[in-house]
């Protein structure tokens, strides 16, 4: 069989005669182009990758850097109330014979500052917290075991601080609340705003042992609270040296953070505006062309003895400014108010009470609007403003009072 086919022999071509074709050339180059394609596509999707996670672990490092410096901000103002509240006690005692020409403020604040409150009184924001020990990504993009065992110590003594805070005698105050409530609803006098009262509430607990004993270790708690200050500043500081994180880029990262939606144009601001804060209370802002704007207030209030709500409406004018990023709105000193009592009803025999509840929230009404506009002068105010793509919502971000909202309306 062997003899009958011949064996057919291929001669296969010397390597250089291959290399000297054009199809081979081709078909080599062809394959060097795809092979470096794969490798730029891939190799560079790769290191994309790499520096975005590097980037990802970076935000994550320096939100918990934040959550530590905003702990240690938050116990440095324990310390400032604490010794406020302390000046004012010490004040009280001092004039314990005349607390009758005592302001109102200066005696309500006593009187918080020595009773509890009905839930915790120390507390603190844990949601940087739940976000890094609820993501093992978190802890693969930041790489250094060191930094993630030193934040865990940090969640672990806040936690452990906060528990001390809320448990510990040093800390709780003499008064409870069920205590003042009995006595605020037991009182003739049980309007809050009515000095007879709390001048009454302070004379029967200042002199009490427990009153006493809380308010002389006011200075123990204030070098605690300091000393925690300082614990927790060390958390941070050691974590932004072991991260290589400069102050000025964690400071860069907070205002960026902090800053939502776009710029504010004045164009923008122009219009009638409506910020709400609860189902009783809003108020409408109308910014002008000529840089001024009117506010106009309306609260409902409720009572015991009527029907239906009054409603005070208060009206304030000022001018406003538009710098950089920044709202500058400045009140003038004039103002109006009124009660408006035609949506209420009530007994024919419970028209002086009426008289003499709304005598005692005139009087209160009053002092705020003039500590508002300083009553001699014109009160400013600053505020981060920006406003949202569609136009019809502007976030005012204040350093001292937080974030309001506002939203267009066709209210004039």
């Amino acid at each position: 069989m062997s003899d009958i086919i011949p064996k057919i022999r291929i001669r296969m071509p010397k390597w250089q005669v291959i290399r000297s074709t054009s199809w081979a050339k081709e078909l080599l180059m062809t394959f060097i182009g795809a092979t470096l394609s794969i490798i730029l596509t891939f190799g560079t999707a790769h290191f994309v990758d790499q520096k975005q996670q590097r980037e990802d672990g970076r935000q994550t490092a320096m939100m918990v850097i934040h959550d530590m410096e905003n702990t240690a901000k938050q116990f440095r103002e324990y310390v400032k109330e604490e010794e406020k509240n302390f000046n004012i006690a010490q004040h009280v005692l001092s004039n314990m014979n005349q607390l009758d020409a005592i302001s109102s403020d200066t005696i309500i604040l006593l009187a918080s500052y020595i009773t509890a409150d009905a839930g915790q009184l120390y507390t603190y924001d844990n949601s940087s917290e739940k976000i890094f020990l609820s993501s093992q990504e978190a802890w693969k993009t930041i790489n250094n075991p060191a930094f993630i065992d030193e934040v865990q110590e940090f969640f672990h003594s806040r936690q452990l601080i906060f528990d001390v805070l809320n448990k510990d005698r040093l800390y709780a105050k003499p008064i409870s609340s069920g205590t003042y409530y009995d006595l605020l609803l037991e009182s003739p006098h049980m309007q809050e705003l009515d000095t007879t009262f709390w001048v009454s509430y302070t004379k029967e607990f200042i002199r009490k042992n427990a009153v006493n004993r809380y308010i002389d270790f006011s200075y123990v708690r204030r070098r605690y609270c300091n000393e925690y200050a300082d614990q927790f500043m060390s958390y941070a500081n050691k974590c932004k040296f072991m991260m290589g994180i400069s102050d000025e880029e964690l400071a860069l990262y907070v205002q960026n953070r902090e800053r939502t939606g776009k710029p504010l144009k004045a164009k923008n601001l122009i219009g009638n505006w409506r910020v709400q804060t609860a189902d009783d209370l809003y108020s409408d802002r109308q910014f002008n062309r000529d840089h001024t704007f009117t506010t106009k207030i309306n609260q409902y209030m409720s009572y015991s003895f009527y029907t239906g709500q009054i409603i005070l409406k208060c009206t304030m004018h000022g001018t406003w400014d538009l710098q950089g990023d920044t709202l500058f709105t400045t009140l003038c000193p004039d103002y109006t108010y009124e009660f408006d009592k035609s949506a209420i009803r009530y007994q024919p025999e419970m028209e002086s009470t009426l008289d003499e509840l709304i005598a005692v929230w005139e009087q209160s009404v009053i002092a705020q609007l003039e500590a508002i506009t300083k009553q001699k002068g014109e009160s400013w105010h600053a505020a981060f403003a920006s406003i949202d793509d569609t136009g019809n919502k502007i976030e005012l971000r204040d350093v001292d009072e937080g974030v309001i909202y506002l939203t267009r309306c066709d209210t004039p």
